[in-house]
């Protein structure tokens, strides 16, 4: 339940905070669950729209796939040690 909590106040938090303190938010939940930074870089994209190139997407996109490898990790360790 605490888990679901604090994803949901990550997707909120472009709403409500700046955007350094949304992010490393988001980053935080990601470790818990990995698709929230992407959900958090579509919704940076839609709000702060960066031109041609959607930044906030591909970031969004690395980090689901960066925090899908570090939990897979981690899983591995804790769950084979």
């Amino acid at each position: 339940m605490t888990k679901f909590v604090f994803a949901v106040f990550a997707i909120l938090a472009p709403f409500l905070m700046p955007w350094p303190y949304a992010v490393a938010l988001a980053v935080a939940a990601a470790s818990f669950m990995p698709p929230v930074a992407l959900i958090v870089g579509i919704l940076f994209e839609v709000l702060y729209g960066t031109g041609a190139v959607p930044y906030a997407f591909i970031i969004g996109i690395a980090a689901t796939a960066l925090m899908y490898g570090v939990r897979s990790f981690v899983k591995a360790r804790i769950i084979g040690a």
